[in-house]
């Protein structure tokens, strides 16, 4: 759901930016943003307060079951900023920024989330295979940060580039 929130604002915010129209720009991605957030923030919370819904889904088995309640509580930790990930990711698109959509995809899972599951289980070595688990919200939480400020920084100049 949130890639298809995205795909069908990149139209929306292309043809503004292209218009050269700044304010609907600006609105268009407030309101990708927001509902992305809203969509995350839900999705987090639900899976945060009842994950053995998501896992009786795949599997019956209940030391499996018992397992994933916590597995899944931490792989998800930060799914609720997963909601600004793809917004920006779709916005770096719709502003014509392609390379930096890509950069920042790359960032997440290749250059954070792969060194993070060979590091992390060293670190929490009471635990090794919860250790695994737990790179996902660390490789996550920096990946939106970073995305966070490489986006501010383009939509800035994408913005000033389209008031001249």
């Amino acid at each position: 759901p949130l890639q298809g929130l995205g795909q069908g604002a990149q139209p929306v915010l292309s043809y503004n930016y292209g218009a050269k129209n700044r304010d609907r720009v600006k609105k268009a991605f407030r309101l990708l943003l927001t509902a992305s957030l809203c969509y995350s923030t839900i999705l987090w919370a639900f899976i945060m307060l009842f994950p053995q819904v998501f896992a009786e889904m795949f599997t019956s088995d209940s030391a499996l079951l018992g397992f994933t309640k916590s597995a899944l509580r931490i792989y998800c930790a930060c799914l609720l900023l997963f909601g600004i990930q793809i917004a920006c990711q779709m916005g770096f698109t719709s502003l014509g920024c392609a390379p930096e959509s890509i950069i920042v995809a790359v960032m997440r899972k290749f250059v954070l989330l792969i060194p993070l599951i060979y590091i992390v289980p060293h670190i929490w070595s009471a635990d090794r295979t919860m250790g695994v688990y737990l790179a996902e919200p660390i490789a996550d939480f920096f990946a939106v940060t970073f995305t966070m400020i490489l986006f501010s920084n383009r939509f800035k100049k994408a913005l000033k580039k389209i008031e001249k």
